[in-house]
């Protein structure tokens, strides 16, 4: 069948219509003619696989990375920079428009500086290919392991040492876990700062041999080794098990970033791609109003309290993970940052509880793709709050906490690209209340 994509879905997806209902096909781009086949429909929309494109668009290109198909992790990469940052600032505008009923200005897009190999971090699955021990991921919408044999968005560094890891796995005979093992690696996970790497192997409870740490630990790059245990009994929603083993080299992480130097332990988030992250706190900071109360909800390691501490009497975090709450107690501390503090606990419990204090007149917050919970819009919601900076990653989510949030008005929107290739979208949105 024949179809003319007419535009994009938040997932990078091609959309187009027959008679009247939209037809979502992965790998389609705008402008272009295609043959589909129909793999699923509806009442209100179809899902096509796609065959052939018979008119390319312009903006296509040749897709550097072979496995970009199976692995579907970079969905854009067939579509060239500007087209991305054209089709992610559209994504952006629909949303709002659609959900938060927005149709003021949008600042153009910052862009990457670095269009492949800024990532910084990477978590891999394992499994057993051919006998032996590989890193890859599961093609989308499925079970199906792919081998990865290199990710052009991964610093070439992290790449480097991804590949010699694999390699003293696989000769020192490590299993990749499965249920029907009692022992085995499940995940892959390392940071890359300052051109120094950690390695955290996320396995079944069990003892990594000797051998294969001092091996790991002799890769050029590697300073700092870990082990993460993981029981089947535990959330499969949370990347790490409760056990967490240091078994060589440097127990925290430092990234030097906008001034601070900040400390990380292996639980603590820390934003994918560093150069765009110095942009995104630059946003924030210069937007921040000089307040008597800042608070920052979602804190993580706290590097936005810090970079704002200069524009508050007092700054409070709050953050659920109690590592990341010690990251930030001692990234303040290293920093010379004294009215800086931070609490562990739920956002919008915690929120309350200091907004009943009414003190609070500045609140920046950075959620999970899944926006606010119920608990943080009702807080702020509640609240006497003058001014919030709201940090997204997620369009839809965005436009629907902003819509709920209708006691604030949007007076500044600015997007950011950390993630090219891929559809995301970073968004800083200055709201003020009414």
């Amino acid at each position: 069948m024949l179809l003319k994509i007419k535009r994009s879905g938040i997932n990078g997806e091609g959309i187009g219509y027959k008679k009247g209902k939209p037809i979502f096909v992965m790998g389609a781009f705008p402008e272009e003619l295609i043959e589909y086949e129909m793999m699923e429909e509806n009442e209100k929309y179809g899902i096509g696989q796609l065959e052939k494109v018979i008119e390319p668009s312009p903006r296509r290109r040749h897709p550097i990375c072979k496995n970009h198909e199976q692995c579907g992790g970079c969905s854009l990469i067939a579509y060239d920079y500007k087209g991305q940052v054209r089709m992610k600032e559209m994504l952006l505008k629909e949303a709002l428009k659609k959900y938060a009923h927005y149709s003021g200005k949008i600042l153009p897009m910052i862009k990457n500086p670095n269009v492949l190999g800024y990532r910084n971090a990477l978590k891999l699955p394992l499994s057993m290919v051919d006998g032996k021990i590989e890193a890859g991921m599961f093609a989308r919408n499925s079970n199906e392991f792919v081998k990865l044999e290199r990710c052009i968005v991964h610093s070439k560094l992290l790449e480097k040492v991804r590949q010699e890891v694999i390699i003293a796995l696989q000769q020192n005979e490590i299993q990749a876990y499965n249920k029907s093992k009692i022992n085995g690696f499940k995940m892959l996970v390392m940071k890359e700062f300052k051109e120094k790497v950690q390695v955290i192997f996320i396995t079944s409870p069990m003892e990594i041999p000797q051998k294969l740490i001092d091996e790991i630990m002799s890769i050029e790059g590697v300073v700092s080794l870990y082990q993460n245990i993981k029981t089947d009994d535990e959330n499969d929603h949370d990347l790490f098990g409760t056990k967490m083993i240091h078994l060589s080299g440097l127990e925290k992480m430092e990234v030097e970033i906008n001034g601070l130097k900040l400390l990380l332990l292996p639980r603590s988030f820390f934003q994918l791609n560093t150069a765009q992250a110095s942009n995104l706190y630059e946003v924030v900071k210069s937007w921040t109003p000089h307040s008597d109360w800042i608070v920052e909800a979602y804190a993580g390691i706290g590097a936005m309290s810090l970079l704002v501490s200069e524009k508050a009497k007092e700054v409070i975090g709050i953050e659920s993970i109690q590592d990341a709450v010690n990251n930030a107690q001692e990234n303040a501390k290293i920093n010379g940052i004294k009215n800086a503090h931070f609490i562990c606990g739920d956002a919008g419990v915690e929120l309350n509880k200091l907004d009943q204090q009414d003190r609070v007149d500045t609140l920046i917050v950075d959620p999970p793709r899944s926006g606010l919970d119920p608990t943080m819009r009702q807080a702020i919601k509640d609240s006497n709050i003058k001014t919030i900076l709201y940090v997204s990653c997620n369009p839809s989510t965005l436009g629907k906490d902003l819509f709920a949030l209708s006691e604030y008005a949007i007076e500044k929107v600015q997007p950011i690209d950390m993630f090219s290739q891929t559809p995301h979208v970073e968004t800083v949105v200055f709201l003020k209340r009414k």
